[in-house]
């Protein structure tokens, strides 16, 4: 992967979470030997006026995160590392607004040959581009299998056999055209890469778990869920189901108002039997999509045993007791609960760094770890 194109000591980026409910930002340095270094991070929630589009609250809420970068961030990168100025951005956009597919070509001849480029376009060249109305938001091979095993420079070897896995994303035109002049603007600088949830999961936990081969990641956030399945170590499905945790704390919000209790949102304890009811139907509606979507997975390969949960702070442990609960269970044929490990800032603190007025946000200290296998070495 080559996010960026030009070496030196060191670089700083601003880093940009788009999800549903969120936009977070972040300022980050990197420097040779070093563990990278978050000075500045916000995050600003997704309010929407009534009959408002999603995609104009989130433009709201970006445009509100790329001033605090500049007005905030910038005069504390300047106090902490000496200037203010930004080389790069990279912008990770979430559902509803991307569309993530895992697709696989295989070539295989009865003699021996050259695994080349040429080789390679051949056998992607089927793959269906993106419709008008969407923009490519990257299409990588994320790992090329030579006669049964995971090569990390496959050209100029003799196989007989070679699988490619490659990972294609799309986002919805009009919005990347958006986000793109206002990252542009703001931060005077052409080099704004986009990207999606799947690729940075993928990548970074592959480095902070290397003995764990199978596994979920599950991002619930905004108004859907993403979940992607590794098998073996490869990225081997990505599934987005149409339910997060915004309709759950806006049907909270709801039901307080009509019982004259405080707006306290579906996750806090503090329940009545009206609360508990429309509580259950939409956790039921969410794990019904859950279900279908492991279900179909199942069908090719077994599940992971091991799921790694991304939720706001307010959600992750409500969610954590949800999918703990027996409708999930039958898919994995065993009595045995399912591991669910959810990721706290404090399991990314050992590989990446903060100061200034950074603070901990797992969504922008993956996308930190993602950006630096992109840099390399600068």
């Amino acid at each position: 992967m080559s996010l960026f194109s030009f070496k030196k000591k060191s670089r700083s980026v601003a880093l940009i979470d788009i999800s549903s409910s969120s936009v977070g930002g972040a300022l980050v340095q990197y420097v040779n030997g070093s563990l990278p270094t978050l000075y500045f991070s916000v995050r600003v929630p997704v309010e929407l006026y009534e009959g408002e589009l999603l995609s104009a609250g989130m433009l709201r809420a970006l445009s509100t995160v790329e001033r605090m970068l500049v007005e905030e961030g910038g005069p504390t990168m300047r106090r902490e590392v000496g200037s203010g100025h930004i080389d790069n951005v990279l912008v990770s956009v979430g559902a509803p607004w991307q569309d993530t597919k895992v697709t696989s070509r295989s070539v295989q001849k009865g003699q021996p040959f050259t695994f080349t480029h040429h080789v390679l376009e051949e056998a992607t060249a089927d793959i269906e581009p993106a419709s008008e109305d969407r923009l490519e938001s990257g299409r990588n091979v994320i790992a090329t299998i030579l006669n049964g095993y995971e090569t990390q420079n496959p050209f100029g070897k003799k196989v007989t056999r070679a699988e490619m896995i490659i990972l294609s994303s799309t986002l919805e035109k009009e919005i990347a055209k958006q986000v793109l002049t206002s990252l542009r603007r703001t931060f005077h600088t052409h080099d704004v890469t986009l990207t999606a949830f799947a690729p940075a999961a993928y990548s970074v936990f592959r480095d902070l778990y290397p003995h764990q081969k199978d596994f979920i990641v599950l991002d619930v956030s905004g108004t859907a869920t993403d979940a992607a399945f590794i098998k073996r170590g490869l990225l081997a499905d990505v599934r987005t189901v149409a339910h997060g945790t915004h309709e759950l704390l806006e049907a909270g919000k709801v039901a307080a108002h009509a019982h004259s209790l405080p707006s306290i949102g579906m996750i806090d304890p503090l329940r009545n039997a009206s609360f508990e009811s429309r509580s259950a139907e939409l956790e039921k509606t969410w794990l019904l999509g859950l279900r279908e979507v492991f279900a179909d997975f199942a069908e090719k390969q077994a599940l992971p045993r091991m799921l790694f949960l991304l939720a706001d702070d307010t959600a992750r442990g409500f969610l954590k007791r949800v999918l703990e609960k027996s409708e999930l269970r039958s898919l994995w044929l065993s009595d045995e609960p399912l591991s669910i490990v959810p990721l706290l800032p404090a399991h990314i603190a050992p590989y990446v760094k903060t100061r200034g007025l950074a603070e901990g946000d797992v969504y922008l200290a993956l996308l930190a770890l993602y950006c630096k296998k992109g840099i390399g070495e600068l």
